[in-house]
């Protein structure tokens, strides 16, 4: 009853604050209280305010990032309720290292201190968070308060000194990178079989270009590594020109035999090095040249351009001494593409503005309401956490505010339409084809390619039954005002800022956008399934967030070992990225995709399940759980596919 006391008393004092800056649905001088007496509305950051005017930020192209104050309170307490889960994990990181002359258990060089604050009191853990709220979930702050710790958040700092030095050592060894293997659920003993390989990717050319696609291709899931690009007719001027420096006969010959292929990462170049923890933190800028066999399929790294801020391009070839370093760059380049903007960029913010435009158009007896809400809770509210909450939460990359993260993803943004973001289109917009990547099977040279398909393909069925049983034709659609409200105002400039919407006046069309939205918010659950993680994205060097030197070697130098991992995340880097990593996998969904009583429970229509659109939602279920089974048929996590998107 308190709880509930104190929520409305809050909802009641921040009606009463004018909210232009965070609410660009409420006008200059309006209150929220106005806009709450029509409809509870849901406002977002107006990140596309010219520069020149209170708060703006000039961030044009960006789909907007919503602000709803209620989700805050739970979405922390969800988290702090999420430590409890997975100390066990924390606890199994037991085994003991010498690092800098120093020998402890792995937590202690990962995240000093944490395991025994978290034993105590889990809420020490996200102290950062909570200081958001006065201290602890309840104690809200007013609204102007909390827009202004956005606004700090955003756009300040939030680097910091780490006065325990056990966090800011570089690794000495390669098989030291077992230190993120928990003893928990046997992670460390099973991983054994890899561990040697593994190593040897660090030392040895031969097995690390042996290893770093099918890294890629096997292990990039959780990531939406859909980013090789073939080199045609149509591109080769582009990469000649792009790769003068480095272009060779090598890359030349590869081109006229079809068999050359592109990772293009140069979307960083104009990422700042910057400083978090005391240390340094780069992302490169990297353009990495494969060829494939013609046989196999197998594709082998044998050139790549590494530039960091601006600076001058240095060119690499497999047999340089320094080729190493280059690998790994490109990794680093691989690694923040795909939390930034393969994951959350395609995942949470472009569905977030949606939900935040039909939370604000569409009624809740509307169908498509039906449809889509199930799976639309959790993801605004731990989308505004991330922001708050930047230090505890965020991964150790580069970014070290969220002020770089936005810039990122409005500059990915430009010119970027909706459809662009599925896989198909993707696709076919890169020249990949399934014929260049199966040998027995289809999709076997490139496995994440046939994962991503299976789930939209029983998104797409789905959407369809609901479609046609929903709209009998395209009158219906045109007809539907509250549908044409809910598009337009998810492509206005001051609603959702999402580009490349149809006109909303086919059955095509909204099947289009149905499909997109509910294969995002759906595949999304992959990533907290323990074989997305375990264990090769926590042996951290396969999958490095950063750099932690700004230095270029020359193509000839010769690296020692040392050398080579003082480039590579430090103990703290290792750590954060640790606990980014336990906050998906070893604590449970909110509320799972597949109902613990079966398929056939928990529907979304009336009707029961002989219904046509539960009919089809049951059958979309048994694909997910089938895709489960395949995915890791020795222990099948059948109830760790989230409803939503709520990591």
């Amino acid at each position: 009853m308190k709880k509930t006391q104190t929520r409305r008393k809050f909802i009641g004092k921040a009606a009463a604050v004018a909210a232009p800056a965070l609410f660009p649905s409420a006008l200059p001088g309006e209150t929220l209280a106005i806009r709450r007496r029509a409809r509870e509305q849901i406002g977002h950051l107006w990140l596309n305010r010219p520069k020149w005017l209170l708060n703006g930020m000039g961030l044009n192209s960006i789909p907007a990032v919503p602000i709803d104050l209620s989700e805050i309170p739970k979405t922390i307490r969800g988290l702090v309720d999420r430590i409890n889960e997975f100390l066990p994990a924390i606890e199994g990181l037991s085994r003991l290292y010498t690092i800098g002359g120093v020998t402890a258990p792995a937590h202690e060089f990962l995240f000093p201190g944490l395991l025994e604050r978290s034993t105590k009191d889990p809420e020490e853990a996200f102290k950062d968070l909570a200081k958001t709220l006065n201290g602890k979930p309840g104690g809200w702050k007013t609204q102007r308060e909390v827009e202004l710790q956005f606004e700090a958040e955003i756009t300040g700092p939030n680097g910091k000194n780490n006065s325990d030095n056990r966090a800011s050592l570089s690794l000495e060894d390669p098989s030291q990178w077992t230190i993120s293997w928990t003893n928990y659920c046997g992670v460390y003993k099973d991983a054994q079989p890899l561990l040697n390989s593994m190593a040897l990717s660090l030392t040895d050319v031969g097995v690390a270009n042996a290893r770093f696609w099918p890294t890629i291709a096997n292990h990039g899931l959780s990531y939406n590594l859909l980013i090789l690009q073939k080199v045609t007719a149509a591109n080769i001027s582009t990469w000649r020109e792009g790769h003068q420096a480095g272009w060779n006969e090598t890359l030349e010959s590869a081109f006229r035999a079809g068999a050359l292929f592109v990772i293009d990462m140069s979307i960083f170049e104009h990422m700042e090095p910057e400083k978090a923890e005391g240390c340094d933190r780069v992302t490169p800028s990297t353009t990495t040249f494969l060829v494939q066999s013609s046989r196999t399929k197998a594709l082998t790294p044998v050139s790549i351009r590494v530039s960091i801020h601006d600076g001058p391009d240095t060119f690499y070839v497999a047999s340089d001494r320094a080729w190493l370093y280059a690998l790994q760059a490109a990794k680093v380049s691989i690694t923040v593409w795909g939390i930034w903007l393969g994951h959350v960029y395609h995942w949470h913010i472009i569905t977030a503005a949606m939900q935040m435009t039909m939370y604000n158009t569409l009624p809740k007896g509307h169908s498509i309401y039906q449809l889509l809400e199930p799976q639309s809770k959790h993801l605004i509210g731990f989308d505004e956490v991330l922001l708050l909450g930047w230090k505890t939460l965020g991964p150790p990359t580069s970014m070290t505010s969220p002020w770089s993260y936005l810039k990122l993803n409005d500059h990915f943004a430009r010119g970027r339409n909706f459809f662009d973001d599925d896989p198909k289109q993707t696709l076919k917009r890169h020249g990949i084809e399934e014929s260049d990547f199966s040998v027995s099977q289809p999709w076997d040279a490139y496995p994440l390619v046939r994962q991503l398909l299976r789930v939209w393909d029983a998104a797409e069925a789905y959407v369809s039954v609901f479609v046609q049983e929903s709209y009998p034709d395209d009158s219906r659609v045109a007809e539907d005002s509250l549908l044409q409200a809910w598009i337009q105002k998810t492509g206005a400039r001051n609603g959702g800022n999402v580009r490349g919407l149809p006109e909303m006046n086919s059955c095509e069309a909204l099947k289009d956008v149905l499909t997109s939205y509910v294969y995002r918010v759906t595949v999304h659950g992959a990533t907290r399934l323990n074989p997305s993680l375990n264990p090769v994205q926590s042996f951290v060097a396969n999958y490095p967030p950063c750099l932690q030197k700004t230095e270029i070697p020359s193509p000839g130098t010769s690296l020692t070992i040392r050398e080579l991992l003082e480039y590579l995340p430090n103990t703290g880097s290792i750590g954060q990225m640790t606990l980014f990593y336990y906050m998906f996998v070893f604590s449970s969904p909110y509320e799972p995709f597949l109902p613990e009583n079966g398929v056939a429970d928990e529907l979304f229509f009336a009707g029961g399940p002989e219904e046509p659109r539960n009919a089809a939602l049951i059958r979309f279920r048994k694909e997910i759980d089938d895709f489960i089974h395949d995915y890791d048929p020795e222990s099948p996590q059948r109830f760790q596919w989230p409803m939503s998107v709520e990591t």
